[in-house]
């Protein structure tokens, strides 16, 4: 295993890289640069650039890049899928995702339904979600681009995936999830037509039980029009979807042995054909694993469980624990017992301007010699959030 840093510095949260792999094997990676933990995503949005192989990284505004596409806010940048299509066509399809706005358009925020967040570390602002799905593309380039919105009725809360795919027939498959207003959780899958740019359905994964609360989904083409889904889930262990039809329709979820608590995948298919399954792994040891499978997604090989690295787990710069629980709050019984007890533990040991230690959220691509590069983020000893990439083999 050959570690690099693409981005760190002190006092700085570095997390939830996105990856570009371009024609001539340069790679970028990009992410948002935060001054507090942030999962709202709302921090600078910045790209690095890799010309051997994620082994050195610089900062980059190459307007081919992907990640360099417009967009009007950083959440929306880390949330869409881009691709360009064989006419060259350039896509992004999405989510507008959380924004920042000034702290005096918060009722504006309200009465137009939007969900709003106190912003982390800036109180003359605040974090607004519009939830609006997203599709754009450039016919020259990206000297201009076409761009649609569309508002999505009946949730309080949606958000796409950037693990989507482009199939060989030309359409674009990108995942979403969202929490209606009733609470219940959804799994969709935003999909094009054939074109790449037009025709865009959302469109439910399957039926599943809202207690599961699947979600962060990654897909990946195992044959043609054969599409293969895992998800992160309450469960701890990835659901796994499929569909037949290259992603109209979708089988129920089905429990995977691969065991990833609170920690999406990503799904990349490999030269040899095997499927590369990447993720960060949130128990100790906290860290970066794999897993392969041999049949196109149909098993994988958890008994031999590649691991990238187990050296992460601290809490960031920003987590120090202040309070603690209020220990009479948890004399109670009953059904709800363990869910209070965990909550007010949680709530305790980190504040709402803390967190409990993260990391993962890896993505893999394979270089034309073969070697894998995956990006992720990690905290380590230091307590410094950061951005770093990983070059190995199978």
């Amino acid at each position: 295993m050959e570690h690099s840093i693409i981005y760190k510095k002190d006092g700085v949260y570095a997390a939830f890289p996105q990856l570009d792999h371009m024609p001539d094997d340069r790679l970028a990676a990009s992410f948002s640069i935060s001054y507090k933990r942030d999962h709202t995503v709302i921090g600078e949005w910045a790209v690095y650039e890799s010309s051997d192989g994620g082994r050195t990284w610089s900062t980059s505004t190459d307007p081919t890049i992907p990640h360099n596409w417009p967009a009007p806010a950083t959440r929306e940048y880390s949330d869409r899928f881009n691709t360009v299509l064989a006419d060259g066509t350039y896509i992004c399809a999405g989510t507008t995702g959380w924004q920042a706005w000034d702290l005096s358009r918060e009722e504006e925020a309200r009465s137009l339904g939007m969900k709003t967040h106190t912003h982390r570390w800036d109180p003359d602002k605040i974090a607004v979600n519009p939830m609006k799905l997203v599709a754009q593309y450039s016919k020259d380039k990206g000297q201009s681009w076409t761009r649609n919105e569309w508002d999505v009725p009946g949730f309080n809360h949606i958000c796409s995936f950037s693990r989507g795919t482009l199939l060989e027939d030309g359409t674009v498959l990108l995942p979403v999830y969202g929490t209606e207003t009733d609470g219940k959780t959804r799994s969709m899958l935003w999909r094009s037509s054939t074109n790449g740019h037009t025709g865009w359905r959302l469109i439910p994964m399957g039926n599943q039980s809202s207690v599961m609360k699947v979600g962060e989904q990654a897909v990946v083409e195992t044959n043609p029009g054969t599409v293969l889904s895992l998800a992160r889930n309450a469960a701890g262990y990835f659901v796994q979807m499929w569909s037949d039809d290259s992603g109209k329709s979708w089988s129920d979820p089905l429990l995977t042995d691969i065991w990833a608590p609170h920690s999406p995948p990503d799904l990349t298919r490999l030269a040899d054909g095997r499927i590369l399954c990447t993720y960060g792994y949130r128990r100790q040891p906290m860290g970066i694993r794999a897993v392969l499978s041999n049949d196109g997604g149909e098993t994988w090989e958890t008994d031999n469980t590649i691991t990238l690295r187990e050296d992460g787990g601290t809490p960031t710069q920003t987590m120090a624990i202040t309070e603690i629980p209020d220990m009479e709050s948890l004399r109670i019984s009953g059904a709800g017992f363990r869910e209070r007890l965990s909550s007010t533990l949680v709530r305790g040991l980190y504040p709402s301007e803390n967190a409990r230690p993260d990391l993962g959220y890896a993505i893999s691509t394979q270089l034309s010699d073969g070697t894998i590069v995956t990006v992720y983020y990690i905290t380590l000893s230091d307590a410094v959030t950061h951005c770093v990439a990983t070059r190995w083999e199978v």
